[in-house]
């Protein structure tokens, strides 16, 4: 896990061409994705602070570099005040268990480093493999949440 960086932009383009992997994020990117725009979306959010020690992270294979999708820690819908977690992989590495890995590291740094008392992870109910996701890291339902132009089941993790 590191930072997202502009390297990364072909992998996060090839993994979100993907439908399957657009499916249950909001429609307005699921329905409507434009490889110019989201390019420029990716290297405008490289510019933006979400806050400290908030951010992006790419996730790669330690032995040999290959990409695995990110994982987030930021205001929710870049507003919060809530603090969201998301986690996002291409299809090739569904299953494997790399977002739970990397959803771990992320709550633990979120603890520990960070200090924060709680993150919230917002996901569409159908997304029955963010839900096990969630669930397997401690996260409990807590009612739907508007964001970013749709509405989540809401999973909160109390953390201090």
């Amino acid at each position: 896990m590191r930072p997202r960086s502009a390297a990364d932009i072909d992998s996060y383009v090839a993994m979100d061409r993907d439908i399957e992997v657009r499916r249950f994020i909001t429609p307005e990117f699921r329905d409507n994705f434009d490889v110019t725009r989201y390019q420029d979306s990716l290297r405008e959010r490289l510019a933006f602070d979400p806050g400290k020690g908030l951010g992006w992270w790419t996730l790669r294979r330690s032995d040999d570099g290959s990409f695995l999708g990110m994982a987030l820690l930021i205001p929710l819908a870049l507003e919060g005040p809530e603090i969201e977690i998301g986690w996002r992989l291409p299809r090739a590495a569904w299953g494997s268990g790399y977002a739970t890995e990397a959803a771990f590291r992320v709550v633990q740094y979120a603890s520990d480093e960070l200090g924060l008392e709680e993150i919230i992870a917002c996901i569409n109910p159908e997304n029955e493999r963010s839900v096990r996701v969630a669930n397997k890291l401690g996260f409990l339902p807590d009612g739907r949440k508007k964001a970013y132009g749709t509405e989540f089941d809401c999973y909160r993790l109390r953390l201090n």
